[in-house]
């Protein structure tokens, strides 16, 4: 009997321990995330859904998003911008009588703006297409030599045009000719003496 106490004591033991060292790592992540939400609360930067200001939306560099709406459906995007998660503020011009409010958010939120455009009804915004500079582009100028010895390939060799290709017989000519005339004798160089 002495055996199987013994072993009812381990069992006991060895549980404890587990359940002691579970509640320390659960303790252990809570105190991160309060350590996470008051970084978060000390930057105040706690507001990351609904209505905010032009101030807060600014610390994101991504660039702003204005869409236009109906003052009739602003309460309605307010409750879809929540679902949605879109962190925005709505522009009212004074005096305006056209009943069109504009919503600025940033590029960030694009996606969640054009399902709440669409669920409200309107078109989605289509992206103009600016005259992008092909990958490609001719540049502005022709590069120059880098040497006065070399050629870049990009001018055209002596007495050829553009449309024949260049005759591989003359072209062995003129450097049999080239060659021919370094086989001559060099002078000598006198060396100064000191």
């Amino acid at each position: 009997m002495a055996d199987v106490s013994g072993e009812a004591a381990d069992l006991v033991v060895k549980e404890a321990m587990q359940v002691s060292e579970g509640a320390i790592k659960l303790a252990g992540v809570g105190l991160k995330n309060i350590a996470a939400f008051l970084i978060a609360i000390s930057n105040q930067n706690n507001k990351v859904v609904g209505k905010t200001t032009a101030k807060r939306l600014a610390r994101d560099p991504a660039p702003a998003e204005i869409i236009h709406l109906k003052k009739e459906d602003i309460g309605r995007f307010q409750k879809l911008a929540k679902q949605y998660g879109v962190l925005y503020f709505c522009v009212h011009k004074r005096g305006a009588t056209d009943g069109i409010t504009n919503v600025v958010s940033n590029a960030n939120y694009a996606p969640q703006l054009n399902a709440i455009m669409e669920e409200l009804g309107y078109p989605i915004p289509q992206k103009t297409q600016e005259a992008e500079t092909p990958k490609k582009a001719v540049p502005r100028t022709q590069p120059e030599k880098s040497s006065p010895g070399r050629e870049n390939g990009s001018k055209q060799r002596a007495g050829t045009s553009t449309d024949e290709k260049p005759s591989v017989r003359g072209r062995l000519a003129a450097l049999e000719a080239a060659s021919k005339g370094m086989d001559r004798p060099q002078i000598p160089v006198r060396e100064p003496t000191r």
